[in-house]
Order: structure tokens, then sequence, then C-alpha cells
């Protein structure tokens, strides 16, 4: 978890300043963890489209990789009586605050924007409660990218990797030029997005939708498990010792200064890339992860509302609209790197991989091929989830083996209660 920079925390005190004189009802409180780079562009675009708008945006960043930070500082808040209006909410976190009913139901905006119409039917799935809209989506991150440093790749001649064979002839290259061949932070996040990718180029979409997803794998898959585990143990060999302490934005860095050829990360590391000039095809490429074209697996930022939050229901009914509009979700997934949370904004505007972002989206929500990620939460609720973030990231770092990893995996599964209602 790394401090806030001071640029930024001045920016946000002189902000929390500026807006404290405003009325209530022109005032919009918003919680959210971006506060890299790219993401600091990210919510400077949500500032501006609620500006333009009327409202004053006062906004808390809770700095650090993953969630569990953040939705400890937002329970403690809500707890004591002060919830924000919105708070950035990811995966089953959205479900959990559902079920405690602190949360404002978004069905009659849904109903006139008509969501259920361009949301894809995995986002959906994350933001409706007992078939009621709860969450606003913002984007359609996905998990399963290559990123790849341009100038580095031309030298060593390489091409686009397409099966899981190419990828360990790129690694090898790399790690003989001196490179680091594949680099990664220190999180158990991280290590578990890993997996996931390994895990579906491994087994396929519906291995991955019944092991990890439903829950329910069948004998032919513990073989697959088998195989993923091997499959992680040999890109340890390819891994540097420094990843037990840099975070995920500071191992994109390395990618963005040639000193490691490829991060294995999701569509945020474009908006990274942007966010320093950089420009698709001649600093830096986007392939999907070898295997796993076709999937798209599934991170979607969403905003939730708080029902004790002290705001008109015109001024949160803006503040919903705005962020839904085509005009927000473009300009912000520019920023982001991601796809838009809705099928029909335009690709104009973004870069080579924000297009294949989108064109990827449209064409695995048909296919019903969009899956949640393990590792983002949106896979399983956070018992499951941290459970196999445990065991991931102790086999990752060589502390348990193959066969012990399968035997943790098979067990969590086992005893994790079986989803129910509406299936990804």
């Amino acid at each position: 978890m790394r401090p806030i920079p001071l640029l930024i925390l001045f920016t946000l005190l002189y902000c929390n300043v500026a807006s404290a004189n405003h009325p209530p009802e022109t005032r919009v409180d918003v919680m959210h963890w971006w506060v890299s780079p790219g993401e600091r562009n990210s919510i400077n675009t949500i500032r501006h489209y609620l500006d333009e708008q009327g409202l004053v945006f006062h906004e808390q960043a809770v700095s650090g990789s993953g969630t569990d930070r953040f939705t400890n500082v937002l329970r403690q808040q809500v707890a004591s009586g002060k919830p924000p209006m919105a708070a950035q909410a990811i995966g089953y976190d959205i479900r959990d605050w559902a079920r405690s009913g602190e949360l404002v139901n978004l069905d009659d905006i849904a109903e006139e924007q008509q969501w259920d119409e361009v949301i894809p039917f995995a986002i959906q799935h994350l933001s409706k409660y007992q078939n009621h809209w709860v969450a606003t989506p913002i984007n359609a991150h996905s998990t399963n990218w290559l990123w790849v440093n341009h100038e580095q790749f031309t030298r060593l001649g390489l091409t686009e990797p397409d099966t899981w064979a190419d990828l360990i002839t790129i690694l090898d290259t790399a790690k003989s030029a001196g490179l680091i061949p594949i680099v990664i932070g220190h999180e158990a996040w991280e290590h578990t997005l890993l997996f996931e990718l390994v895990a579906v180029g491994a087994g396929g979409p519906e291995f991955y939708r019944r092991t990890f997803i439903h829950l329910n794998p069948n004998a032919g898959d513990i073989e697959i498990l088998h195989r993923i585990f091997e499959r992680m143990s040999l890109l340890r060999k390819y891994l540097d010792p420094g990843m037990g302490e840099r975070s995920w934005n500071e191992a994109t860095d390395l990618i963005r200064t040639g000193k490691a050829l490829l991060q294995a990360q999701g569509s945020w590391v474009n908006g990274e890339f942007s966010a320093h000039g950089l420009v698709p095809g001649q600093d830096f490429d986007c392939f999907r992860f070898p295997d796993t074209q076709g999937v798209m697996l599934l991170n979607s930022d969403q905003y939730i509302f708080f029902k004790n939050y002290p705001a008109t229901p015109e001024t949160r009914e803006a503040v919903v609209k705005t962020l839904i509009s085509i005009d927000l979700q473009r300009d912000l997934n520019i920023a982001t790197g991601a796809a838009p949370a809705r099928v029909d904004v335009p690709r104009a505007g973004f870069n080579q991989c924000g297009r294949k972002a989108i064109n990827d989206m449209r064409a695995t929500n048909m296919r019903r091929t969009i899956m949640g990620s393990i590792a983002m939460g949106n896979a399983n609720p956070a018992p499951v989830k941290n459970a196999l973030y445990e065991v991931i990231s102790d086999h990752l770092m060589g502390r348990i083996t193959n066969a012990q990893a399968v035997e943790r995996v098979e067990l969590i599964l086992a005893e994790s209660p079986r989803p129910t209602g509406t299936r990804q």
C-alpha cells in the first residue's frame, strides 16, 4: 500500500475546503480508491462532468491496492452515520452492501435509461440484488491482457503469442536478453489475476465457469487444476526477486521503461500508459493472454449510493444519470483504458487497445463468455476469493507444492456454498 503523493493530497484538501461552503443540495461526496496517475485522470473526468451539472464534487480517496482497506474505512463511516453519497465498489462487495439494506434502489432510473438493454448481462449480474438495480457501472475492465514494451519486443524479433508454447518461447528469449521476462507485484490479487489467465488458457471458458464461478468441478476439472499449477510453477522461473517489494503500477513502470518485457494485468494498464503519453503500436502493445482469445474476464467498477446520505432525490438522480451517460462513459474510459459499461458507446476517440477492448466486450457479450474475475472479486463472494488468494499466492511464492495447492483448492471448492439465483 503506497501513501498518497503530496500533490494529490493537497489537491484533495483544497477540493474539500472549496466544497465545504456549498449548500447540501449541490454537494456530492464520493469515496473511491483511484490514486495512480491513470486513475487520477479518470476521477477528474467524473469531476468535470458533475461540475457541468452544477454539482460540487467532494472526494475522499483511500489508497492501497485491492479493496479491503477501502471497504473497512467505508464500513466505519457508514456505521458512524456519515456515509458518502456514493462509493466505488466492485463485484460481490456490491451484494454485501445491498444485503445490509443501506443502498438506494435505482430501478426507476434504470428503467427510464433502459439499462437492461445496454449493459452486458455479466455486469448486470453484479449490479443487481434480488433483481433490483443497486449499483451504477461505469466501465468494463478485463484482466486477460498481456502488456508489452513495443521497442524491446520488436528488437527481439518477436510476434504476438497465440498459444502457451508461444508464450514460453517469448519468455525464454527475454530472459536470454537480460530482461525481466514477465513482471508482477507482491500482492495476492495480482498473483490470482495471473492464475485466472492461466486457468482459462489451460481449461477453457466452460471449465472456468464450472470450477470457479459455479464452484462445481467434475473429476476431469481436477486434472486440469494440476496442469494449471504446473504452468504457474513454470512461470515462477521467469519472475524476478523484486516482485516482493513492488506494487502493480510499479511493475507497469518497468514495462514502460523497457526493463521488463511483459505484464499480465488488467486494462487499467492502458490508462496508466496513456497518462504518460504512450501510444499503442509505437510504445506498447496489448495482446490477449494466449489461449484466452474469445473470453473476457471481467472487472467492472461501479458506484453504490447510500440511503442515509442527506441528498435530494434530484441531486442523486443527476449523479446517477451522469455516470451512466454515453458521453461520460466515452471520456471516462478513454482515460481508464477500459471498455465502457454499455454496448452502445461509439469507439471514436479510443486508442487501439481501447477499441479492441470494446470489440471484444461486444463479441463476448453475445457469446456469453464474459465471466467474472476471481482476482477482482467479480467471480465469488469475499470468503471464497480470499481463500483462493491465500493458496495461489502461497504457491506462486514457492511456499507450497503443486499437489498441495490442488488439494487446498479442492477443499475450498468443496466447502464453499454453491451460488444461488441468477448465474453468469
